[in-house]
């Protein structure tokens, strides 16, 4: 999963991303940092198998700064790289200031320049539409009029200073609107980056009414990782804040981008596999090859708080706990899955 990291200037994006790769201030930051959801259940199932032949979901970040580039075709690759991104991640300076309006305008400032971004394009694809008429069938005139009446209702809407994600879209609406690569129709994650005290603004009720967000001290952080690890823990109970800050900052994130994992657990490997939540079956099984989906007969699927329970595939199979599901099951964050296939 590909996520592009935005902020102000100075907002701290480098150092948020330098924490998370085990940085210290003065080493250059790759262009992308790819990293693991180390994701707990995974080791868990390991030690009832018997083994640490561990795989996990991966998050691509990359820094993109169209808020401070001048040059126009800087910016139009930058904003390219959002399109291709699948979703966006929000670096928000809360330290060295706590007031909440300043937070919320900072926030506003950006998705107001991403909404500017989607006008633009939708512009041009309204405008390549009405141009591009000559020759059509009625079909396919009635086909491009119902595509860009649905354009226009989206431009009226960002209009409105709104991104898309809030617009009330049917699926099949959304599935149009696929090859558009429209920025605000991403899902968007906030991260407040803190200093070393965040009870003034997790306390703050306009802060409390922001979705998807996630309180985090990226320079602290970054200072904790260079520490031996008992000392990097005394700071942490001292400062009241939680450990693994990396890991649980990525898991909310994996959450509020809509996936959930399923896994796969054998004797040469134990695997969380990347889906959206509300994916079923088939879907998942095409995650690991094509072929499983192709010649798909059934899911083994067991709950994964009964595996840990139970301890085995076998003990499950003896208790009635392994289900076999057909192709349209609806998988489940965390289910341990056996694919059946021809």
């Amino acid at each position: 999963m590909d996520i592009s990291v935005l902020g102000l200037p100075q907002s701290g994006k480098s150092t948020f991303l330098k924490s998370l790769i085990k940085f210290n201030e003065t080493q250059e930051l790759p262009e992308i940092c790819t990293l693991k959801i180390n994701d707990d259940r995974l080791i868990k199932v390991g030690e009832l198998l018997g083994h640490n032949k561990l795989a996990y979901p991966e998050i691509t970040f990359k820094e993109v700064n169209i808020l401070s580039i001048k040059n126009k075709a800087a910016e139009l690759k930058e904003i390219e790289s959002i399109q291709n991104s699948y979703g966006l991640l929000l670096v928000i300076k809360c330290f060295e200031n706590n007031d909440s309006n300043q937070i919320l305008k900072d926030i506003d400032e950006i998705i107001t320049e991403l909404i500017f971004s989607d006008t633009v394009i939708i512009e041009n694809i309204i405008k390549r539409r009405i141009s591009n008429t000559k020759g059509k069938t009625k079909q396919e005139l009635e086909n491009t009029n119902s595509e860009i009446e649905l354009l226009e209702n989206l431009k009226l809407h960002l209009e409105k200073g709104e991104p898309l994600n809030s617009y009330n879209l049917p699926k099949t609406e959304l599935k149009k609107l696929g090859g558009y690569n429209l920025i605000t129709l991403k899902p968007i994650f906030i991260l407040l980056n803190y200093d070393e005290d965040k009870s003034s603004i997790e306390t703050n009720d306009n802060i409390s009414k922001i979705k998807n967000k996630y309180f985090y001290p990226s320079k602290l952080e970054m200072e904790l990782s260079e520490l031996p690890e008992n000392e990097s823990a005394e700071f942490r109970t001292s400062l009241n804040i939680k450990p693994r800050q990396d890991y649980l900052v990525l898991k909310s994130l994996f959450e509020a981008m809509g996936k959930i994992l399923f896994i796969t657990a054998g004797d040469q490997e134990i695997k969380g596999w990347e889906i959206n939540k509300g994916d079923n079956s088939l879907i998942a099984a095409s995650k690991i090859h094509s072929d499983i989906s192709k010649g798909f007969i059934r899911a083994e699927v067991i709950e994964y708080n009964t595996f840990i329970e139970l301890g085995s595939w076998n003990s499950c199979k003896k208790e009635g706990k392994v289900k076999g599901n057909g192709k349209e099951y609806i998988v489940n964050d965390g289910d341990i899955i056996n694919f059946l296939h021809s």
